[in-house]
C-alpha cells in the first residue's frame, strides 16, 4: 500500500507541476484519434474491434477535408466525433442560413460548442458552395499520385514455449518468432486508392510444402465519383449499410463515453486496407447515382478458414494464425460466396433502404446444437434482407432498421433522438434480437458481440450545463431469452454510466467516469449438476487528466474497480499510469513514454489499456495480477519522404509467478518485452 501511494504521489507531483506551466500545444490527428479509440476500448474490452481500419479511414479523410459548404450527410456522419443530431443541425443551418463563411461560424449551431469544434477541425474546411469534382485525368492520377511504402517488424524477446526444441528436436511452430508485413498504397487524392498488403505472423513460416511467400495477401482498387458512379471497387473491400443489422463489415455503433453517439454510420463501399484476415470480401462492388436514388451490388468470392470434416465444418477459425500443422489444415478450406444488393433513397428530410445479402458455402455449416449454440444458423446458405430509414422532424431524429433471416427470424432497432435545446441532447434505442438470428456479417449495437438472442432499451444522454463543463450519462437494460455463452440459462443485466468532463483551457481536460456492470453468467462454485446462474456487480472508477507544457505534453490515469459474486466476497482492481509525450523544436523527432503499474485480484478485475504504438497498429493490452509496465515509442522523421518507428515494451509481474501465459505461448519468468520497428517511405 505504501508504495502505492508513493506512486500515486509522484505521478501527480509531475502533473501539476507541469500544468502550472501550461502553454499551446495543439494536439494532433494521431491525438484524437487515439482519444476516439480509447472511448471505444473503455466500454467494449472483450470484443475484437478493427481500429486499423478505422485508423486508416481517419487519416484519408483528415488528408482531404470535407467542405462544408458541399458535405451530404454521409460525408459528416463519416466523422465519429459527431452525433446525428449534430449532423442534422449543421446540414439544417446550411439549408435556412446559406453556405458557411468561416468554420467557427459552426458555433452557431444548435449542440456544437467549441470542444465538438475543435475536434472535427482536422476532418472540414469551408470552400466554395459551387466546387464541383474535378475531371480525372491519368496524366494527373500518374504525376500527383502519393505512394506510400510500409515495413513492419515486431518480436517478443523472450523465448516463447512453442519455439523450443522438443528431445527429437521438433519444435511446435514451423516459423520464427518474427511478425511481419509489408503494405503499399497508391493515393490520389480521395479519388483513386490502391495498395497490396502481405502478412506473416509470429510462428508463420515463409516456406513450407507447396508455399513460398507471406502467410495473408491482399489487394484493392478503388475509384470514387466516375461519372455516375460514386465507387467502384475491385479486389479486397468493406461493405457496411443501414444499423448494420444485415451487413457491416466497418466499424460498427457501440457503447462509449460518447453517449449519445450510437447511430450506425453508413460507411458504404470502402478500401480493405487491414491486417484483419476474416472481416472483409473479395471480389467486385460499386455505387451508382440516380438523383435522389443510389444503387449499391457486390460480389465476393473468397476461402475461408474453418475445421472441414468431410463435407461439413461445426466452426469457424477466426484467428487468422497457421503457426503448425493443425493450424494450417484449417486454412482456407471452405469457399464462401456472398451476393448482395443495397438501394436508398435521400432527401433533405428522411432516408429510407433496402439491403439482401445473399451467402452460400461449398461444405454443410453443422455447428453444435447443444447449449447456448442451438439456435445458430446451419446449413450451406442463407439469405437475409432488411429495411432501415431515418427522419427528421425539427429537432428529433428518428432511425431504425428491422431484418429478417429467411423471412422467418426477425432483428430490429430502432431509435430517437432529441436535443430540445442546444445544451442538451438526448437518445434512446430499442432493440431486439431473435435467438435465431444468426448473420455472418451484422454488427449492430448490442451487449453481445453480435446482433442476437437480446433485447433491451438504452438511454443516453449529454448535457453542457455550464461553459466548459460537459456531462455524459447512459443506462443500458438487456434481456437474453437464450442461453448465451458462459450462462446456461436465460439472463438479464444492467449497465451504466456517468462521466463529467471539464476543459479549463485548450490545453487542459480532465474527466472523472463512474461505471456500474450487473450481469448473470455461471457460478464458478457451484458444483451441481445444473449449473447455477448468478449476478456478478462489477463496477470502476476512472480519472484523467491531459495537459501540455510547451513542447511537452502529458496524461496521467488512475481507475479502481470491484467486483463482487453471490456469496463470495469483493475483490479489488487498481491501476494507476504516466505518459508523456516530447516533440522538440529542433529534431523532427516525437518520444511517448509510459510508466504504468497495476494490481487487480482475479481476472474479473482486468484492465484493458490503450497505448501509443507505431502508425497502424493499435496496442490494447490486458492486465490483471500484480506487477508494472513501461513502453517507449520514438518516431523519427529524415527528411519529407522517410519516417522511422521503434517501440519497446516491457511488462513486470510481481506476483510470485514464474511463468506467462499457457501452452505454445508460454515465457518462462515473471517478465516479458516486446520489440516493435516500423518504417514507412513516401514517394
Amino acid at each position: 500500500m505504501k508504495l502505492k501511494l508513493r506512486v500515486i504521489i509522484l505521478v501527480f507531483a509531475l502533473a501539476f507541476l507541469s500544468f502550472a506551466k501550461a502553454q499551446d500545444n495543439a494536439s494532433t490527428i494521431e491525438q484524437q484519434i487515439a482519444t476516439i479509440v480509447e472511448n471505444f476500448v473503455a466500454e467494449n474490452e472483450d470484443e475484437s474491434i478493427d481500429f486499423e481500419s478505422l485508423y486508416d479511414e481517419l487519416i484519408q479523410m483528415a488528408q482531404h477535408p470535407v467542405n462544408l459548404n458541399i458535405a451530404t450527410q454521409e460525408n459528416l456522419e463519416a466523422i465519429p466525433f459527431l452525433t446525428n443530431v449534430q449532423v442534422e443541425n449543421i446540414l439544417y443551418y446550411r439549408y435556412r442560413f446559406g453556405t458557411f463563411n468561416t468554420i467557427y461560424e459552426l458555433q452557431l449551431v444548435d449542440g456544437l460548442d467549441m470542444t465538438d469544434i475543435r475536434n472535427v477541425l482536422p476532418f472540414i474546411f469551408v470552400g466554395k458552395a459551387d466546387e464541383k469534382p474535378e475531371k480525372l485525368y491519368f496524366s494527373d492520377v500518374v504525376k500527383y499520385g502519393k505512394n506510400t511504402l510500409l515495413l513492419r517488424l515486431d518480436r517478443t524477446i523472450e523465448q516463447k514455449a512453442g519455439y523450443i526444441a522438443d528431445a527429437d528436436g521438433e519444435k511446435a511452430y514451423l516459423g520464427d518468432q518474427f511478425y511481419n508485413y509489408l503494405k503499399y498504397r497508391f493515393k490520389y487524392r480521395n479519388r483513386i486508392s490502391a495498395g497490396f498488403t502481405a502478412e506473416k505472423d509470429a510462428g508463420e513460416t515463409f516456406v513450407r510444402k507447396g508455399h513460398i511467400g507471406y502467410d495473408f495477401y491482399s489487394f484493392h482498387i478503388l475509384a470514387n465519383n466516375i461519372g455516375k458512379f460514386k465507387t467502384i471497387a475491385l479486389g479486397d473491400y468493406r461493405v457496411s449499410f443501414g444499423q448494420g443489422l444485415v451487413l457491416s463489415s466497418g466499424f460498427g455503433a457501440m457503447k462509449s463515453s460518447m453517449a449519445t453517439n450510437v447511430v450506425a454510420h453508413s460507411a458504404g463501399i470502402k478500401a480493405f486496407t487491414s491486417t484483419d484476415e476474416n472481416n472483409f470480401f473479395r471480389g467486385a462492388a460499386a455505387t451508382a447515382g440516380f438523383g435522389k436514388f443510389e444503387v449499391s451490388a457486390f460480389y465476393s468470392n473468397k476461402n475461408i478458414d474453418a475445421a472441414k470434416e468431410e463435407d461439413s465444418f461445426a466452426t469457424f477459425y477466426k484467428t487468422g494464425l497457421h503457426r503448425n500443422e493443425s493450424e494450417l489444415l484449417k486454412k482456407h478450406t471452405i469457399n464462401q460466396q456472398i451476393a448482395g444488393f443495397h438501394t436508398v433513397f435521400n432527401s433533405l428530410y428522411f432516408r429510407v433502404g433496402i439491403t439482401s445479402v445473399y451467402t452460400a458455402f461449398n461444405a454443410d455449416y453443422l455447428p453444435e446444437t447443444s447449449g447456448y449454440k442451438f439456435n445458430y444458423f446451419s446449413g450451406r446458405s442463407q439469405w437475409n434482407t432488411g429495411v432501415y430509414y431515418r427522419t427528421r422532424f425539427e429537432k428529433i431524429n428518428i432511425f431504425g432498421e428491422t431484418a429478417a433471416l429467411s423471412f422467418r427470424h426477425l432483428a430490429t432497432i430502432n431509435g430517437i433522438s432529441v436535443s430540445p435545446v442546444s445544451q442538451i441532447s438526448l437518445v434512446a434505442l430499442m432493440r431486439y434480437y431473435s435467438e435465431k438470428y444468426d448473420v455472418f456479417y451484422a454488427t449492430a449495437f448490442s451487449e453481445n458481440t453480435r446482433p442476437n438472442n437480446e433485447s433491451g432499451i438504452y438511454l443516453g444522454a449529454e448535457i453542457h450545463p455550464f461553459r466548459r463543463w460537459k456531462i455524459s450519462a447512459f443506462a443500458d437494460s438487456y434481456r437474453f431469452p437464450w442461453m448465451k455463452y458462459q450462462t446456461d440459462a436465460p439472463s438479464f443485466g444492467n449497465d451504466y454510466l456517468l462521466q463529467i468532463d471539464y476543459v479549463p483551457s485548450r490545453y487542459v481536460s480532465m474527466y472523472i467516469r463512474m461505471r456500474a456492470k450487473d450481469r448473470m453468467q455461471n457460478s464458478s462454485s457451484a458444483r451441481q449438476a445444473t449449473p447455477i446462474v448468478e449476478f456478478q456487480n462489477k463496477k470502476s472508477l476512472r480519472y484523467e487528466l491531459k495537459y501540455a507544457s510547451g513542447n511537452f505534453s502529458f496524461k496521467n490515469t488512475i481507475e479502481a474497480n470491484a467486483v463482487g459474486k453471490f456469496g463470495e466476497k469483493w475483490t479489488y482492481g487498481f491501476t494507476a499510469l504516466q505518459d508523456m509525450s516530447y516533440k522538440p523544436v529542433s529534431l523532427p523527432l516525437t518520444i511517448n513514454l509510459r510508466y504504468h503499474f497495476f494490481e487487480a485480484e482475479n481476472y474479473d478485475n482486468r484492465f484493458s489499456l490503450y497505448e501509443n504504438d507505431v502508425l497502424y497498429a493499435f496496442s490494447i493490452p490486458m492486465f490483471y495480477g500484480r506487477g508494472s509496465r513501461y513502453y517507449i515509442n520514438l518516431k523519427y522523421e529524415i527528411g519529407r519522404k522517410l519516417a522511422l518507428w521503434l517501440k519497446l515494451s516491457q511488462t513486470v509481474y510481481a506476483d510470485n509467478r514464474e511463468e506467462i501465459s499457457s501452452g505454445h505461448e508460454k515465457i518462462i519468468g515473471n517478465r516479458k518485452t516486446d520489440l516493435r520497428f516500423m518504417l514507412q517511405y513516401e514517394f
